[in-house]
């Protein structure tokens, strides 16, 4: 059995192994889903390949970069965890999470976000982060919603056109995924997350004087399909009176019911339309667990963002520095002259780059 980075030639072979454990006869392919891991180039994800050639365990990598208020961080993604049943009880996943981390911390990661919270990744220093709230409208807070957030804009469906404008806007949030254009529209074809829930995606603009305010992507039943899951806001961006209006006309749409929409700590203006529209909130963390890759990245990288000066370097426990950095209810005591300084707001995770 060799565990080492999985070859491009191989990917077909991995992204069949993924759909027989996670997807049914007639689901959209694991490949067709998550192209930044399935796609031939340069690849970060590693396997277990059997004497006989086959792929016997397969985890798959993937590198991004977030914004979190002035600050970039490196940072790996992985998810499409999987192991042949011929194959279970030899501990492949979890040799292949070290090779992972061992990957990340070489090429100057700061975290590794996990797609799952079960004991092998929080056995390997996996921990919950962040906060969120988990709004919920139904009609009558759907109504209220589009009620305060006016009547200013035009509310489309977004069109190949509309990719600039929106890039932009995903770009400029206080927390998020730093996408390209040509990256937004791989992954906004893909649909990852809706088609996960067994749902379709939809995607709005907000538009006024001709310019798009505001955007959102919504996980929704198809038209005369039961629906598997509740609809769910996937991604959105922009003024928070925009995205109000998209999320409220979304939740209005026949067939959708409610919408539940996971809104970050960090984004107060929306969570405050939301509460006042009525719609239900229940406090939560991020999705999935996250590592430190590398200790010293995240500090070199997070620095900017602590605004003060302070040493964290004598914590050493990764999840208290997890906690300490990220938890906003845990806000990071710099010294009693200077105060506290605000958690680092990082974006919810099962968004359009969901792996």
């Amino acid at each position: 059995m060799q565990l080492r980075l999985i070859k491009p030639a191989e990917l077909e072979q991995a992204a069949l192994l993924a759909h027989s454990i996670f997807r049914k006869a007639g689901d959209t392919s694991m490949k067709e889903l998550f192209p930044l891991i399935f796609s031939p180039g340069y690849t970060h994800s590693y396997a277990a390949v059997a004497e006989d050639g086959n792929i016997a365990a397969f985890m798959g990598l993937v590198p991004s970069t977030i914004r979190t208020g002035e600050a970039l961080l490196n940072v790996f993604s992985i998810g499409a965890v999987c192991t042949d049943p011929a194959y279970r009880g030899q501990g492949l996943a979890g040799q292949l999470l070290q090779l992972c981390q061992t990957h990340a911390a070489n090429a100057g990661a700061s975290l590794i976000f996990v797609s799952g919270d079960r004991s092998l990744y929080t056995r390997a220093g996996c921990v919950p982060f962040g906060g969120t709230q988990l709004a919920e409208l139904n009609a009558s807070s759907a109504h209220a919603l589009a009620a305060a957030a006016g009547e200013e804009w035009t509310l489309r469906p977004m069109q190949p056109g509309d990719f600039f404008a929106v890039n932009r806007l995903l770009n400029e949030r206080e927390a998020g995924q730093v996408y390209s254009p040509g990256e937004l529209a791989l992954l906004l074809d893909a649909e990852a997350y809706a088609g996960v829930l067994g749902l379709s995606q939809r995607s709005l603009v907000a538009v006024r004087d001709g310019s798009i305010e505001g955007f959102a992507a919504m996980a929704v039943p198809a038209a005369d399909v039961p629906a598997p899951s509740p609809a769910t806001a996937v991604e959105w961006a922009g003024q928070p009176q925009a995205v109000a209006a998209l999320l409220a006309k979304a939740a209005l749409c026949g067939g959708v019911g409610t919408l539940q929409v996971p809104v970050p700590w960090q984004e107060r203006s929306l969570l405050a339309l939301l509460r006042d529209a009525g719609a239900s909130l229940s406090a939560g963390a991020n999705s999935g667990t996250v590592c430190i890759a590398d200790r010293e990245a995240l500090l070199r990288q997070t620095e900017v963002c602590l605004k003060r000066s302070l040493d964290l370097s004598s914590v050493d426990d990764d999840k208290e520095l997890i906690s300490l950095l990220f938890d906003p209810a845990r806000p990071l005591r710099t010294s009693d002259s200077l105060g506290e300084s605000e958690a680092i707001p990082l974006p919810y995770m099962s968004g359009l780059h969901f792996i």
